[in-house]
């Protein structure tokens, strides 16, 4: 115990000792944050203070070798930790460039996913998950896969979470405090010191970061932060070999995880780009019920300490105890997103809508499939007369009262100059008006389609009348008239 806090104390002490440093460095060379919409910080803050954590939690670490106790001649015997120190170094440095000259997320992925190859590589791995019936991931070679997934996700789930003044730092050692007290009462101690210097580390750098922060962690130092601690992760089971050994570290980095995945759904559900930044996250939608930063940032501390506490709970539970324990926590994962406005769509019917036009654009709808058919018969037909035939019938059944096809004289068909008119004579005959009257009511709907190509210019157009008292228009009619158009186009083609 006196090894592991030698190294938290010298991480503490080189960390509070670097960062004033790296404040200065980066000022003197304009290494700053500035402000802008989507921020909440109103002055330029340097935002390399992941130099200073990188530096103390590796000169941290490396103190244990001036002193030989059976923690630092174990932590000398474990191969792992060259491949953490040299995956932890690749990620930093990713993370210091996309600092100082923003890289694309092609580029930071792809060193993502190698720094995640090397964990693998270095023996730090994840081969054990219980739902699986042999439960080994390497028999059925999805090692490697899950393993990189683990660690390009943890990366990813800190420094979604750095947005706040505070939280990323505060966070990520609470997490490495959580993971320190499990390996330690399970007598993991390399783990464990390598834990402990990077708490160490946070803290001392919390000191400069808290609300209101002088220096930023940046990329530099969340990329960092969230490989130490996915590949601590993996060194070993937290509840022994017939447990997952990454549920725990799972639950416990719970609210970064949470936010990285809530954020991808939300993206994708909204039609967002899923890598663009936005002001759409857990801490923001805190400031929007109108909590300061402090506040959000406390709150959110809680959060981790409730999930640490979750996490801990799981080891010293029973399995049918283990299963009312995650059913609590999914239970109030829920309630906490629904809290927070996200899931308010799920009150109306625009996500009933939303399911019916992924099913719609998917083809899985019938009416999809049913107006699918309609348009391989059009672009089946064989000549003029056919096509009108079954455009008559895709208008049918799209309720429509009329229907015109002007063809110009250009086209090499047989139909040259031919205006072909289709209307419902049920409908409109049922009518008290006449024709012109028909045409002239105020709540009919008339579309001119141009049958437009790009290549041979105009093949004529199509004009469409649909009375909206009598008939509303459907969700999806102007998207299949549009569909319709294109399919005619594409007809006209192949006869001609």
């Amino acid at each position: 115990m006196g090894t592991i806090f030698g190294i938290f104390l010298t991480s503490l002490i080189l960390s509070m000792a670097f960062t004033p440093v790296v404040i200065r460095v980066a000022k003197k060379l304009e290494l700053v944050d500035r402000p802008s919409a989507r921020k909440v910080h109103s002055i330029p803050v340097p935002r390399i203070g992941g130099v200073a954590i990188f530096l103390a939690c590796i000169l941290g670490g490396a103190s244990c070798f001036f002193y030989k106790t059976a923690i630092t001649v174990g932590i000398f015997q474990d191969p792992r930790i060259i491949w953490l120190v040299f995956g932890s170094l690749l990620i930093f440095g990713l993370g210091f460039i996309d600092d100082i000259w923003r890289l694309g997320y092609i580029a930071k992925f792809s060193v993502q996913i190698l720094a995640g190859i090397i964990a693998y590589s270095g023996g730090l791995r994840i081969e054990l998950i219980t739902f699986l019936p042999q439960h080994s991931l390497a028999q059925i070679g999805l090692s490697l896969p899950v393993t990189i997934f683990w660690v390009v996700l943890v990366i990813n789930a800190i420094n979604l979470i750095d947005g706040l003044d505070g939280l990323a730092a505060g966070v990520g050692f609470l997490v490495c405090l959580v993971l320190l007290i499990l390996s330690i009462l399970g007598g993991r101690y390399v783990p464990a010191a390598v834990l402990a210097a990077l708490a160490g580390a946070l803290l001392g750098f919390l000191v400069f970061n808290s609300n209101p922060a002088s220096i930023f962690m940046g990329d530099g130092g969340s990329y960092f932060i969230g490989f130490v601690i996915a590949s601590v992760s993996m060194m070993g089971s937290f509840k022994g070999q017939t447990a997952a050994s990454i549920l725990i570290p799972m639950i416990a980095l719970g609210l970064p995880l949470m936010e990285t995945v809530w954020s991808t759904l939300r993206r994708f559900i909204y039609g967002r780009k899923l890598f663009s930044p936005d002001r759409d996250h857990i801490h923001h939608r805190l400031m929007a019920l109108g909590l300061s930063q402090g506040r959000a940032v406390l709150i959110l501390y809680g959060i981790t300490v409730l999930m640490g506490c979750f996490s801990i709970a799981m080891v010293y539970t029973h399995d049918n105890k283990t299963a009312l324990l995650l059913l609590l926590f999914g239970a109030g994962i829920i309630i906490g997103i629904r809290k927070l406005g996200y899931l308010d769509f799920l009150k109306s019917d625009s996500f009933r809508y939303w399911l019916k036009d992924v099913s719609d654009e998917t083809g899985i709808s019938w009416e999809r499939r049913s107006f699918l058919n309609l348009q391989m018969e059009i672009q089946h037909s064989e000549d003029m007369g056919k096509m009108w035939k079954n455009i008559s019938k895709a208008a049918q059944w799209l309720n429509f009262d009329l229907v015109e096809l002007r063809i110009e004289n250009k086209l090499r068909i047989d139909s040259q100059n031919e205006r072909l008119l289709w209307w419902n004579k049920v409908r409109i005959q049922d009518s008290d008006d006449d024709w012109d009257s028909f045409l002239k009511r105020k709540t009919l709907m008339k579309l001119e389609l141009p049958l437009t190509s790009n290549d041979n210019g105009t093949y004529g157009t199509i004009w469409l009348v649909k009375d909206l008292k009598r008939d509303p228009l459907s969700h999806y009619t102007l998207r299949r008239i549009e569909h319709l158009r294109r399919t005619v186009i594409k007809t006209i083609e192949k006869i001609g």
